[in-house]
C-alpha cells in the first residue's frame, strides 16, 4: 500500500478480537513511530505497551477519574474494564520534553503526535485494527501513578489495537479547500 492510499483509506477500527497482534509486528509499529519529524532532536516519546492483566493499569485510571467526577466506585471500575477489554494491546503514548532552554513543549506534543500518526498507518497497512483515544483520564494524576510516568511526562493519546472484526466506513471529511487561504498564489 502506498502512503497516498494509507493516508485515503485510514480509519479508526474499534472492533479489534481477542487475539493480539505480536510483540514483533508492535515493536515495528513503534519503530515507524520515532520516524516522525523533532525538532532540536529531543525524541519525546515513550511507549507503554500493555497486554494482558496488564491493561488493569489503565483501568484503575479509568475508575480513579470517573470516581473523582463522582461516579460510584462499583460503575466507576465496571467502566474501566469494559473500556480495557476493546483491545488485547493497548499502547499509550506519553511525551517527556526535552530539557534545553530552546525546546518548545508544544512541540514535543506534536512529535507525539505525528509519532500516533506513524503508528496508525503502519497498523492500517499491516491489516490490524486500532482506535485513538484520549479522554479525560488521559490528562488524570492516576494514569501517572499507574504507569509510574515521571513529573514532567504526560499522556498524548492512547492507542488499542487488535485484529479487525468489523469495518467501518470513512469518516466524511470537509475539502482542505474550505479551510486554507492562499497567499502569493494569484501572481
Amino acid at each position: 500500500m502506498d502512503v497516498f492510499e494509507a493516508i485515503r483509506s485510514r480509519r479508526m477500527l474499534p472492533k479489534v478480537g481477542a487475539e493480539p497482534p505480536t510483540r514483533e509486528r508492535i515493536e515495528e509499529l513503534l519503530d515507524l513511530a520515532v520516524r516522525a519529524p523533532n525538532h532540536h532532536l529531543t525524541q519525546p516519546w515513550r511507549f507503554y505497551v500493555l497486554r494482558g492483566a496488564e491493561r488493569d493499569r489503565l483501568a484503575r485510571a479509568i475508575a480513579d477519574e470517573a470516581i473523582a467526577r463522582g461516579v460510584s466506585p462499583d460503575e466507576a471500575e465496571a467502566d474501566g474494564a469494559r473500556k480495557v477489554a476493546r483491545a488485547p494491546v493497548i499502547v499509550i503514548f506519553t511525551t517527556l520534553p526535552g530539557e534545553e532552554d530552546d525546546v518548545v513543549e508544544q512541540e514535543e506534543i506534536a512529535s507525539v503526535a505525528m509519532a500516533i500518526q506513524n503508528f496508525l498507518l503502519g497498523a492500517h497497512a499491516s491489516g490490524l485494527g486500532a482506535m485513538l483515544r484520549t479522554g479525560p483520564v488521559a490528562y488524570h494524576d492516576s494514569i501517572g501513578q499507574q504507569l509510574v510516568l515521571g513529573p514532567k511526562e504526560r499522556v498524548v493519546g492512547m492507542v488499542y489495537i487488535g485484529h479487525p472484526t468489523g469495518d467501518r466506513s470513512l469518516t466524511p471529511r470537509t475539502s482542505a479547500s474550505e479551510y486554507t487561504r492562499w497567499f502569493g498564489w494569484d501572481e
